[in-house]
């Protein structure tokens, strides 16, 4: 009710007097919306949800229709479906584009929930929030009147997380068996201390942790597995946490590896996360083979071997070689037959090292050289060999890296006989007419066997006894004999031994003071249907000689 009066001031002589007149009511009538804007979030941070109740008042004393507005706050977004209208749902509807409370009796209520979600920290790290109600009624005489109210402001502060995570690896490029450095750094640019922190790492597959290298802040950490997940604590507000570890490559490792790590977090008793960026290392694996091949298999005394080196770089890493080859015991490298790729390369010895120079990626070069079997052998062992290189690559970062790959193993098998023969004589000294005593043993140390005829050699004036001549304590045929100073001893067979003995006489013809002889064995063998010879030598066989003196 709005009262109103009037009043008339006078003076009559000296007298001043007031004359009031009658009170005049007015009926005050009209919607009168009081709001109220709670929130049950007393503070929030990025990626919580914030739910606002607004209770709405009609204290006036008429019925008026409603309209409640709230603009969202820097930094939010509307949790779609979210408001409930005195309990019911309103899908649909959005306080930025006003709800509809409908009309509202004097002295009665509406309660309006809705939510929202942080979707960003705003610059003053505050959710400023008001509402505003639009109520509009109509007067007995047919007239609208609109009013617009508004709610308290209400102030919820945002607790900033700011989390990154960079890993760092120490290279680009790497190469098998090289230790590489990773370096996670956390930074906490926020106003909030994250709680049980563990960074966990993805490990690719052939890259392989190294115990006990693991250190958080410079502090080394013998136990910590970044598999398992290495726990560091709290990171507090504006501080900066750095763990590192070193892995190594293998083999199995691909060409290129990926690593990247997960923060895991509490922040006010709610898990979060924070991703790293991929860490990407190249593995840098030159594929060099050597393979071997020597043109016979099966090799007799005098033969020539012919070997073939091919150098083949299945990569494409260009690299910078050198050819080691080691010649099989007891070969001779033939000269001047070393090429490389076909080209003759003259004066070079294989045994010197060939530089290749540089193998280009998706290449191959060939190496041929010659080498010979000495036609005397001491021993019947396959000849193996293999050949080696030696190369290096240059990483992104200027690194050298040396490397090798050796072929396979060339075997020739070497097939002969090995005829060995030694002898001694006796007596030392002897006079005209003494009789001496040659013992010989020869030896077949080869594989195959080898038809052999014995022959000894001394000088006129020594006459044979070709009937004391004896093989193991045997005579032999006197068809064997050939009447002179040959005997032939038939097949002798690998790993055999004979004894042979024989005596001479000394006779007057002897012109010296010294006897000095040997004896020999030649030998004939067959390989593959083709025959061979060779002969060997006893040591010195020498005598003194004491003449006559009456």
């Amino acid at each position: 009710m709005v009262q109103n009066q009037s009043l008339v001031q006078f003076a009559s002589g000296s007298a001043e007097l007031v004359t009031y007149s009658n009170t005049v009511n007015t009926a005050l009538i009209g919607t009168r919306i009081v709001l109220e804007k709670k929130a049950y979030e007393s503070e929030v941070s990025l990626g919580s949800t914030i739910t606002y109740n607004i209770t709405a008042t009609n204290t006036g004393n008429t019925a008026g229709s409603v309209i409640l507005t709230d603009k969202l706050p820097e930094g939010t977004s509307f949790v779609a479906n979210s408001v409930i209208l005195n309990g019911t749902p309103m899908p649909g509807a959005n306080p930025s584009n006003g709800i509809a409370i409908g009309d509202m009796m004097p002295q009665t209520q509406a309660q309006i929930i809705f939510q929202l979600i942080v979707v960003s920290i705003p610059s003053s790290l505050q959710l400023v929030n008001q509402a505003q109600a639009d109520a509009e009624f109509r007067t007995a005489e047919g007239r609208i009147v609109t009013s617009i109210t508004n709610s308290n402001t209400l102030v919820t502060p945002v607790n900033e997380v700011s989390l990154s995570a960079r890993l760092n690896a120490s290279t680009e490029q790497t190469f098998v068996s090289e230790h590489v450095t990773y370096e996670l750094t956390i930074v906490n640019d926020g106003n909030l201390s994250l709680r049980e922190a563990v960074a966990s790492f993805d490990l690719p597959l052939g890259i392989l942790f190294v115990p006990g290298s693991v250190t958080i802040n410079a502090v080394i950490s013998p136990s910590a597995d970044p598999n398992a997940g290495i726990p560091f604590g709290t990171i507090r507000p504006q501080s900066t946490i750095v763990i590192t570890y070193r892995a190594q490559t293998t083999e199995d490792a691909a060409s290129t590896s990926i690593s990247k790590a997960i923060v895991r977090y509490q922040v006010s008793g709610t898990p979060d996360y924070t991703h790293s960026n991929e860490v990407a290392v190249i593995l840098i694996q030159p594929e060099i083979s050597v393979n071997k091949q020597v043109d016979q298999l099966v090799a007799v005394p005098g033969d020539v071997l012919h070997y073939s080196i091919y150098i083949d770089n299945a990569s494409n890493v260009a690299v910078d070689a050198v050819m080691d080859d080691a010649l099989p015991a007891g070969t001779v490298f033939v000269p001047n037959s070393l090429k490389l790729n076909n080209h003759s390369m003259p004066g070079v010895f294989i045994e010197d090292g060939i530089n290749l120079g540089t193998l280009l990626g998706q290449s191959q070069n060939m190496i041929t050289f010659d080498a010979q079997i000495p036609l005397q052998l001491a021993t019947v062992a396959p000849l193996t060999n293999t050949a080696s290189v030696v190369y290096t690559f240059r990483l992104s970062d200027g690194r050298v890296v040396s490397n090798s790959a050796i072929s396979n193993t060339a075997i020739t098998e070497v097939a002969a006989p090995i005829i060995q023969l030694t002898a001694k004589i006796t007596p030392p000294i002897v006079e005209y007419g003494d009789t001496i005593t040659i013992v010989s043993t020869l030896m077949n140390n080869g594989n195959l066997p080898a038809f052999v005829s014995f022959t000894s050699e001394f000088p006129f004036g020594v006459d044979l006894l070709p009937k004391t001549f004896r093989v193991d304590g045997a005579r032999l045929s006197p068809i064997d004999y050939d009447g002179t100073q040959t005997w032939q001893l038939g097949n002798v067979l690998p790993r055999a031994t004979l004894e042979i003995i024989y005596s001479a006489i000394v006779t007057d013809a002897i012109v010296s003071d010294e006897i000095a002889g040997y004896v020999k064995a030649k030998f004939s063998y067959e390989v593959s249907g083709q025959s061979y010879t060779g002969e060997t030598l006893s040591n010195s066989l020498v005598v003194a000689v004491i003449g006559d003196d009456e």
